[in-house]
């Protein structure tokens, strides 16, 4: 079995590809972070951002974005896959934030999860992103390039985000997410996986051609 030399590989990924328009946009910003991340569940990161800016630019705080009509906040996010959920959520997020946190995003898991539409992997990216903590957010692609590496053998998303916690060492953990979804949509994709493109074969136990 080759060995998986997780400090390696992210060097090499780190080399590869570009900064992600989410770290890049919303470093330092909780509640940009929090709100572009409910309207990207199951929308592509293309359609999401641009969206999440033209929303921004009506309403870039709790305080705005409660004020702002329904309707009106639906009309602005209606590409994004439920929208009208996702607006339900930002607002009432929103009003909560204002009642219970004086307009600030709360920095700690539990708090984050106890909001409606909000995730693991969400609250990951916003205590990563957002706050700038040592966090691993891991999706379905971040979950998938782990087994298929051989790095570790899980069932779920949340079960790899646990054992990545174990394994990767805590300086490399908000380099994960960044790196591993940009390395799933372009070369470790789940159906035919480009594997004679891929800069981290020579680390990959489950070579698919």
């Amino acid at each position: 079995m080759k060995n998986v030399d997780i400090a390696q590989i992210v060097k090499i990924l780190d080399n590869t590809y570009s900064t992600h328009v989410m770290e890049d946009s919303y470093s330092g910003n909780p509640y940009k972070a929090l709100i572009s991340c409910i309207l990207s569940l199951r929308t592509r990161d293309e359609v999401t951002f641009p969206v999440a800016e033209k929303l921004f630019k009506v309403a870039d705080n709790p305080k705005k974005m409660i004020e702002l009509p329904y309707e009106e906040l639906c009309s602005i996010i209606k590409s994004i896959n439920y929208y009208k959920t996702k607006a339900e959520n930002i607002q009432l997020i929103s009003r909560i934030l204002l009642e219970k946190y004086n307009g600030k995003v709360p920095d700690n898991m539990d708090e984050l999860l106890s909001f409606r539409g909000v995730g693991r992997k969400t609250a990951n990216i916003v205590l990563s992103v957002g706050f700038n903590q040592d966090a691993i957010a891991v999706d379905t692609h971040v979950h998938r390039i782990f087994n298929r590496l051989g790095y570790v053998k899980t069932k779920t998303p949340e079960e790899t985000e646990f054992e990545l916690r174990k394994k990767v060492p805590q300086k490399l953990w908000r380099k994960i997410n960044r790196l591993f979804v940009l390395h799933g949509k372009a070369i470790c994709k789940p159906i035919t996986p480009l594997c004679h493109q891929c800069p981290i074969i020579a680390f990959c136990n489950q070579i698919i051609i």
